[in-house]
């Protein structure tokens, strides 16, 4: 077992020995990479929060309306189809940014994670795909099926399970590629989604997104309300909204807390060595401000629009400083990592170099003791690769070596033939090529070496 305060990595891919995309500019493009990193993925998973909420939600006040026969819940879960919609394609287009970036800065732990979490990791691309499908037929058949609201709800809800699915193939595949030290010759998916650190991470996704979906409604409401459209509808989007926010982001304070020490401690202490955690403070203190402010106005269904921009104000800070709080535990994660998988790939690289320059030098199929007793015209016909076709004293493809010395050739006439051969002084054997990339010197001691044979 690993030593969880001292990290080692057993199973760790050599490096692949490519400079990144920066054209010599790395202490100025590797930051902006890490900046990129954090910002699209902090965009793209706004998004992906709207869409899960809003998704589950449409479907529970489509649910509420068709029991209570109440048109206002009808119409505040048809308001949530439109920006579903806007969010899966927004969400896929802005995650394409993060994706391309950490194939590129952590190539070998992405990609490793990936295939230890197939087939399961492209569940990303067909459930998405279908789910996609559904909540179009889902937004775009809800005037028709009016009167068949119980297939219209299953539809909705189809969607909306497809779309929770996604997470727990995406956080196991985030959660394993930054944990090298939990692999093993047998990790899968089941294995990792199953895990404490990936459960918890789960959980502390799932009540983050319905709360910034639940700051979203709020927003949304109040922006119904501006414009005089759907005041009733509006009502119920900012009681919802609210109370969507305001019990998963207390929930979040414990199950976040959790979460974050179930990393192994090698990253903790990484994380903490760097100064990281004084954006966790941040979070922290901008969340209460906006939980603070939502819960004087928990009863006021006419919450001013300022109080409303405040509080979504002090949840974005939140969220920046969690998006940078998620990269830093990354990069204390990956740093030790990478550092034993640089130096085992430049050991590894030394000893190919070495024993390719070992081969060259000797006969190919016989070991180096052995090559050792050779003479040094032996040693050459086998470096310049002569006896593919030659033998000393048995015939392959050419004539053998000791037969070549019967023609009594000179030495320079051996040497000329090397470089220009007559296939008319051999009838029946198969024409040599010239041998031009054969060194004078050494076409010399080969030369040499077979007018001395017996």
């Amino acid at each position: 077992m690993n030593n969880p305060n001292n990290p080692i990595f057993p199973y760790l891919p050599h490096d692949i020995p490519l400079p990144l995309p920066t054209g010599g500019m790395d202490a100025i493009v590797v930051p902006v990479f890490h900046i990129l990193l954090v910002v699209s993925f902090l965009v793209h998973i706004i998004f992906i929060n709207v869409l899960l909420g809003s998704s589950v939600l449409s479907v529970i006040n489509n649910w509420i309306g068709h029991l209570k026969n109440d048109k206002n819940y009808d119409k505040v879960a048809y308001l949530l189809t439109t920006p579903v919609t806007i969010s899966e394609n927004m969400g896929a287009l802005w995650g394409v940014a993060p994706l391309l970036i950490v194939s590129v800065m952590y190539t070998a732990f992405f990609y490793s994670a990936s295939v230890m979490n197939s087939p399961q990791w492209l569940h990303i691309i067909w459930g998405n795909v279908v789910a996609f499908l559904i909540s179009y037929l889902y937004k775009f058949s809800w005037h028709k099926l009016e009167n068949h609201k119980a297939l219209h709800i299953t539809i909705g809800a189809i969607a909306a399970i497809l779309f929770l699915s996604l997470p727990p193939v995406f956080m196991s595949t985030v959660q394993l590629y930054i944990t090298p030290s939990t692999w093993t010759p047998n990790t899968h998916f089941w294995d990792v989604v199953s895990r404490p650190d990936v459960l918890f991470r789960l959980a502390h996704f799932y009540l983050g997104a319905f709360a910034v979906n639940g700051m979203f409604m709020l927003l949304y409401g109040v922006y119904k309300k501006s414009k005089g459209q759907d005041l009733e509808a509006a009502n119920i989007l900012i009681r919802q909204g609210k109370a969507w926010f305001l019990v998963p982001t207390v929930l979040n304070l414990f199950v976040g807390t959790l979460a974050f020490f179930q990393f192994p401690n090698y990253g903790i202490e990484n994380f903490y060595s760097k100064g990281f955690e004084i954006f966790i403070i941040i979070a922290v203190i901008s969340i209460l401000g906006a939980i603070a402010i939502l819960l004087k106005e928990f009863f006021n269904d006419n919450i001013s629009p300022k109080h409303a921009y405040m509080a979504a104000g002090l949840l974005l800070v939140t969220l920046i400083s969690m998006g940078i709080t998620r990269h830093g535990m990354r990069i204390s994660l990956l740093e030790p990592a990478i550092a034993q998988m640089q130096k085992q790939t430049q050991e590894y690289l030394a000893a190919a170099e070495k024993d390719y320059k070992e081969a060259k030098t000797k006969p190919s199929g016989i070991s180096v003791a052995e090559a050792a007793n050779l003479s040094e015209g032996e040693k050459l016909i086998a470096k310049n690769g002569c006896t593919a076709c030659h033998a000393v004293d048995t015939k392959i493809v050419g004539p053998a070596f000791k037969e070549i010395a019967k023609k009594g050739y000179t030495p320079d006439r051996i040497v000329k033939l090397i470089y220009q051969p007559e296939p008319s002084n051999w009838p029946g054997y198969t024409p040599m090529p010239p041998m031009p990339n054969v060194p004078k010197d050494e076409a010399e001691k080969i030369a040499k070496w077979i007018t001395e044979l017996k």
